[in-house]
């Protein structure tokens, strides 16, 4: 058995700022993660043209308005029927485009899954989410 000498001090590594830097290293990550996880599915943007522009010619556009309500190119839809509405408007085409217009009173989970009926669909089509103007108050 070893004997150490009282007045002997054991050396010590200092645990404490570690354990500061851990959790501030943490606490960013979760921050960075709350902001990205609310974009949602705007994180995944299309464009119907090649070159990077929104042609909108030729998409069909789907409306969440602020009862949740949809519509595609006007023709008032329930969620079960918007697959099939959708399907036959963009069967067959290549440059297949939806824009998806959602009221900024509807639901975040109207938008989901509006946004995911449209995603399921064969091909898929192109989703652009059209950008709303913001006016300036001077």
């Amino acid at each position: 058995m070893r004997v150490l000498r009282r007045d002997a001090v054991r050396p010590q590594i200092p645990t404490t700022p570690m354990a500061n830097l851990a959790l501030l290293v943490l606490t960013s990550v979760m921050i960075a993660g709350m902001y990205s996880a609310s974009r949602g599915p705007a994180l995944r943007f299309a464009s119907s043209a090649p070159a990077g522009g929104f042609d909108d010619r030729g998409a069909v556009r789907v409306e969440v308005d602020a009862a949740n309500a949809l519509t595609v190119d006007g023709e008032p839809v329930e969620l079960s029927g918007l697959s099939g509405s959708l399907a036959s408007r963009v069967e067959g085409r290549a440059d297949a485009a939806v824009i998806l217009a959602v009221s900024p009173d509807a639901t975040y989970q109207a938008m989901i899954q509006a946004y995911a009926v449209i995603a399921a669909l064969p091909g898929p089509p192109r989703i652009a989410f059209p950008l709303r103007s913001r006016r300036v108050i001077e």
